[in-house]
């Protein structure tokens, strides 16, 4: 809690500390020097301590900020606290400190340290002092008569009434503070004080006491009955009879018994500036609970209104959620509201609106929203519909501003939207909602209440579709919506609801959207419907009755707030091979050096990541895809320069290099805004050396500080550095390494064993095919920057990016790339290629053509003599093939993002394959360690026969995620860059044993393999065509797709059989030293599976022919465009257990390729089997069905039994495979 009042005396505020210690000489002040020393004696024999200057600290707070040295420590030798309790104090201390606002109060530690430590001991059950009775104490007439202006304390009311035989005990009931859970009361004979009972009160939490039901003592509010002059049997009622209410907040006052209207501030006036206090900030574990009560206006006679208010009521009671969204709420319901004694207790505050204040007299109704414990810092209540007059306004919304911690806040919204009922309703609530998403002035909300549209209302839902990324529903991303569609509106079991409802059908009313949060995360720990049983109404004919027409909504929901720390950092670090001569201009070993590596700071502090996936949507995946657009540079050290002002000495890199790294520098910067605490200040890019304890030392040691020569280092990654939040004597290690730019470099081993293992194994991608990719990619990048460029367009930018394997830098065979066009924000006048494409752009097919045109009349122009064909191909997405003469294969994917108007860098929708590259490479930590192990599973899964997702197996992105999944689960700590450079065989053993152990394991049949966490349980079992297959490996971006979608039982069954095969090949096998692990791993490559497994009986032989062999490829890709469908019949509709070759036979010919599949059964009942003869012959007419198809493009098959096939095999002589 922040302190605002600076004209309290420094005296005052030390007094205040001692009103909530046992005793006021539990405070002592010494002098020290210049400095007085304040040692604040808690229990068990623990003090906090901590130096102030007195002359200087007269009118200031007494904050953090403001005193020095704040140190919890042992008093003396005599501390009862065993080793573990101890420990847990001083971390509870060092948390708090550190999370707290710089402006919190030492009076709020010292009360925190307290509260924490009587919870350590009764959660241990230390303190059994159960038999110990209370002390006496004696009062004198003095005492208990006078009638001092002095205000008494808590504790000398308990004794005045232990002792004084004219009070009736029994009759006496004190209150008592928990500040986590509010105000409980309890009778003074089952009071227990803490040093009496281990779960004993302490007496500063006292706030109240009551005789025969009448404040006698306040705290809060000083009143004081008991020890004055007034007769306690005469004494006043406090509690008035009228109850005055009015649109606003109310808090229940103890010492008044009444309903009081607290002062708030409106939302259009509240200065986020200011810090929220403990008083205005969520809990960080929130429960919430929203639900539409139902009003009585309608079938009055049938929901027995008076019966149901009050079970809701018990409900709510049974619950205390932290905040309490109503809808539907009228007087009468209020009237009942306000006399809960759960609710007075536990200090909730409300906010009312008029309309269900004024229900009686207009036949209205309205939002309540209730918090317990906490207020909102600003209010305000908003009409629902922005283009009603305000005489017309029906409904209205409640905007609560509330902190989540001193410097973040967030609106929670309780909305009704309009029902169905009402005109125009599906309009309405379109524009309502459209309005909140994109007026709310803030990025951290909560849309909380009956929205009135279930999840098959088109408009609305598609509305929310266009906000997905920045929206989240709740329930829909932790509930399959087909397993568990919520219907918070359910007539087919909710009598209410059966009686209200015109058309009977089942919706999810309810809701809660969460917009993505700044700087917080956020994880579900419940979400469930409540209020579902039924109440009697009459017991004689057992007739029941729902609580309403809609069930309650309970969330439970923890924040936890992203915060920047210097004990992480943004960084550049120069090649290790330079490390030695750096760090020999250390005095000594460069303590320096022992916690830091030679670095240049980029962001310092920077985001503290804990590898949530939302460090990974808001920071890592934009920087990285800014990065990407960065081309890697050089820097060159030629220089030493020193710091006067701190001491310290540095290398400089020259002029050149300091411009490229203050560009970074600047684009880091307007990404993550946050990282810079003071944007004014120039940024001057060093790597320190030494930090000197004063002026003459660092003068000393620059003399001797001579550079021979410059050197020079690559920057391909930035890394972020980060060390344990509670100990800074660990030492910084590598938490993520971020490439830049588009293209990863080629892999390659800096150790010696791996690199010879990866070139006895032909893993690398030889030079030629490398080279001849990016001269490629670069001349197409040029040939389209023909079309597209500033002078032929105004109103359209284009990038033109590639993905796949060349832009991980593994081997692969084609080069996958995408053109994206973007429309863009201009005020110059449009051009003749602007006016063509904004005329087509309705027309979105006719645009894609055009554009296609475009491309592929300027690739054959520019390529004419270097290409053997250039074609548009349509699949998912809008493709161009194309094969270079020196067979370089080339794929072009097409993307128009349109409306978004914004820079390509700013751009919300994701380009085609290449968020999910990125994706895989931040969730992997470590590109490099991630290149080699999926390079090694890749290879390992062709030689097995179980990749390529055309036949049916598991595709490369899908391979990608497997080893991306495990390089995030089980890569050690990456204690320095030597780990990443001298990646070993040893390491790269260790991963692949956890790939295949992981993996064997893995339930397929089941359960979804994801990146996203708090997916698996929406994606488990979803019957979604983009999550269909027997293996589910979803993507990691939005719409979270199966990459392993054409999966079919029978090869899900191959490719688990495959990874079992190798886990128990290693289990056999000796792996100790680093010799067995090479032969390990150079057995797993060498270990393949043939075409066809023992069990098959029948080979089916498709043969496809043409005249020229540039022909017969796309003839072939045309075939296994179809193959798919054809297996998932043999499968699903023949029940037959099908394997698929993962290759192609091309005959000497050059014009013929053999495609075989295999059957489990015997070659004759496969003739005669009808189902089968009927999918075969509908997969040859799909086939002969091309649109393309040359007269010469052929097919045939003919069915073999496997002695036959093998004895073909042998005659054969295939002149190549392809996959």
């Amino acid at each position: 809690m922040a302190e605002s009042n600076s004209e309290i005396t420094l005296t005052e505020r030390l007094n205040l500390i001692r009103s909530i210690l046992r005793s006021e000489e539990l405070l002592q002040i010494q002098s020290s020097g210049d400095y007085d020393q304040v040692r604040i004696k808690l229990d068990h024999d623990i003090q906090i301590t901590f130096f102030f200057d007195s002359l200087s600290m007269f009118n200031k707070p007494l904050i953090i900020e403001t005193v020095h040295d704040l140190q919890l420590t042992k008093s003396s030798s005599k501390c009862l606290l065993t080793n573990e309790q101890w420990i847990k104090i001083r971390q509870y201390f060092d948390e708090l400190i550190q999370q707290s606002d710089k402006t919190a109060s030492i009076q709020s530690i010292v009360q925190s340290i307290q509260d924490h430590l009587l919870q350590i001991l009764a959660s241990n059950k230390t303190t059994k002092q159960k038999g110990k009775k209370p002390p006496k104490t004696t009062i004198s007439d003095k005492d208990s008569s006078s009638t001092t202006n002095r205000f008494r304390g808590g504790e000398l009311i308990y004794n005045r009434i232990l002792h004084d035989k004219t009070i009736d005990r029994s009759k006496v009931i004190i209150g008592y503070e928990d500040r986590f859970t509010g105000i409980h009361e309890i009778a003074f004979n089952e009071f227990k004080k803490v040093h009496d009972h281990e779960y004993g009160v302490p007496m500063h939490r006292l706030r109240h006491f009551k005789i025969n039901g009448q404040v006698v003592w306040d705290r809060t509010n000083k009143i004081d009955i008991l020890t004055g002059n007034k007769n306690i049997t005469n004494s006043h009622n406090l509690i008035k009879d009228d109850l005055h209410l009015a649109q606003g907040l109310f808090y229940f006052d103890q010492s008044t018994q009444q309903w009081i209207q607290y002062p708030h501030v409106p939302i259009t006036s509240d200065d986020q500036k200011n810090p929220s206090t403990i008083e205005t900030c969520l809990p960080s574990r929130c429960h919430f609970v929203t639900w539409n009560i139902l009003v009585d206006y309608h079938h009055s006679q049938l929901i027995y209104t008076s019966q149901r208010y009050q079970s809701i009521l018990d409900n709510l009671k049974s619950l205390l959620p932290d905040v309490i969204c109503l809808q539907e709420v009228t007087k009468p319901f209020i009237n009942l509201l306000l006399n809960q004694i759960w609710l007075q207790e536990n200090h909730y505050y409300i906010v009312f609106m008029e309309k269900a204040l004024d229900s009686e007299q207009t036949k209205s109704y309205g939002q309540l929203l209730l918090t317990k414990n906490f207020r909102p810092r600003s209010f305000s209540i908003c009409p629902l519909d922005t283009t009603e007059k305000a005489a017309d306004v029906t409904k209205q919304i409640i905007i609560a501003r509330f902190g989540l911690n001193p410097k973040i806040t967030i609106d929670l919204v309780n909305l009704h939207l309009n029902s169905n009922g009402s005109r125009n309703a599906e309009r309405r609530r379109c524009q309502t909602l459209e309005h909140l998403l994109q007026n709310l002035k803030t990025n951290n909300f909560m849309l909380i209440g009956d929205f009135n549209f279930g999840d098959f209302d088109l408009k609305e839902n598609d509305l929310l579709g266009k906000y997905q990324e920045e929206v989240h529903d709740l329930w829909k991303q932790i509930y399959n919506i087909d397993e568990n569609p919520g219907y918070t509106f359910d007539p087919s079991r909710n009598i209410c609801a059966r009686i209200m409802s015109d058309s009977q059908i089942n919706r999810r009313f309810d809701r809660y959207l969460l917009h993505k949060l700044d700087n917080v995360y956020y994880s579900i720990e419940n979400l469930q419907l409540v209020g579902t049983e039924t109440i009697p109404i009459d017991e004689s004919n057992e007739k029941q009755i729902n609580l309403s027409d809609h069930y309650a909504l309970q969330l439970i929901i923890d924040f936890q707030t992203r915060i920047i720390n210097h004990r992480s950092a943004l960084v550049i670090l120069p090649s290790t091979n330079h490390w030695p001569m750096i760090k020999s201009f250390c005095d000594g070993d460069g303590p320096s050096f022992v916690q830091w590596p030679p670095h240049f700071n980029l962001l310092w502090p920077f985001y503290y990541l804990n590898h949530s996936l939302d460090d990974q949507l808001d920071i890592l995946l934009p920087l990285r895809i800014l990065l990407s657009q960065i081309s890697s540079f050089q820097i060159q050290v030629d220089d030493f320069d020193t710091f006067v002002e701190n001491h310290v000495s540095f290398l400089k890199p020259n002029e050149k290099s300091t411009q490229l790294m203050k560009e970074l520098f600047e684009k880091t910067k307007r990404l993550l805004p946050a990282c810079v605490k003071n944007p004014q200040n120039e940024y001057n890019p060093h790597l320190t050396i030494e930090q000197y304890e004063n002026a003459e030392q660092l003068k000393q040691a620059r003399s001797s500080l001579v550079l021979d020569k410059p050197f020079d280092f690559p920057v391909e990654y930035v890394y972020i550095l980060q060390r344990c939040l509670k100990d800074d004597a660990q030492p910084f290690h590598i938490l993520y390494q971020i490439p830049l730019g588009p293209v990863l470099p080629k892999l390659n081993s800096i150790d010696s064993k791996l690199k010879e293992f990866f070139q006895t194994m032909n893993l690398y991608e030889n030079d030629e095919s490398y080279n001849q990719k990016h001269d490629k990619f670069t001349k197409l990048s040029s040939c389209f920057q023909q079309i597209f460029n500033q002078q032929n367009s105004h109103h359209f930018r284009h990038s033109f990016v590639p993905y796949g394997s060349f832009r991980i830098g593994i081997n692969g065979h084609d080069l996958d790339t995408v053109f994206v066009l973007n429309e863009v924000k201009s005020n110059e006048d449009e051009t003749e290629l602007d006016k063509t494409l904004i005329k087509m752009q309705h027309d979105k097919s006719s645009l894609n053509n055009h554009i296609l045109n475009l491309l592929e009349t300027q690739i054959k122009t520019n390529f004419e003599n270097e290409i053997v064909y250039c074609r548009k191909v349509q699949a998912l997405f809008s493709i161009i093939s194309i094969l270079f003469t020196d067979q370089t294969k080339v794929e072009v994917s097409l993307q128009i993002k349109l409306n978004e108007k914004q820079p390509l860098e700013s751009s919300k929708e994701p380009t085609l394959g290449v968020h999910e590259i990125e994706h895989l490479l931040i969730h992997a930590r470590s590109p490099p360690i991630f290149q080699h192990l999926l390079t090694f599973i890749r290879k390992w899964a062709q030689n097995f026969g179980i990749y390529g997702q055309v036949y049916g197996y598991l595709g490369g992105y899908s391979w990608a995620i497997l080893c991306a999944h495990i390089c995030h689960s089980f890569l050690t700590p990456i204690k320095s860059l030597y780990t990443i450079e001298q990646f070993s065989v040893d390491q790269l053993f260790s991963l692949v044993q956890s790939f295949f152990s992981t993996y064997s394991k893995f339930n397929w049949s089941t359960e979804a393999l994801t990146l996203v966490p708090r997916l698996s349980k929406s994606m488990n079992n979803s019957s979604s065509i983009l999550q269909r297959g027997s293996m589910r490996i979803l993507s990691p971006t939005p719409p979270h797709n199966n990459s392993a979608r054409a999966t079919m039982a029978s090869n899900r069954d191959l490719i688990v059989q495959s990874f079992q095969r190798i886990e128990n090949l290693l289990e056999t096998i000796n792996t100790i030293s680093s010799e067995d692990k090479f032969n390990a791993l150079k057995r797993i490559l060498e270990l393949k599976v043939n075409f066809p497994i023992e069990k098959i009986q029948t080979i089916i032989e498709c043969t496809l022919s043409t005249d020229n062999p540039n022909e017969l490829d796309e003839w072939i890709g045309w075939m296994k465009s179809r193959l798919a469908y054809f297996i998932n019949d043999c499968e699903t509709k023949c029940n037959l257990f099908v394997q698929r070759n993962n290759s192609i036979e091309y005959q000497s010919s050059k014009n013929e390729g053999v495609y075989s599949i295999g059957f489990e059964i015997d070659e004759e009942r496969l003739k005669t089997h009808r189902s089968f003869s009927h999918c075969l012959s509908r997969f040859l007419d799909q086939c002969n069905s091309y649109s393309n198809r040359k007269e010469s493009m052929k097919i045939s098959h003919k069915l073999l039994s496997i002695h036959d096939w093998k004895l073909e095999q042998m005659l054969r002589k295939p002149q190549r495979l392809k996959n």
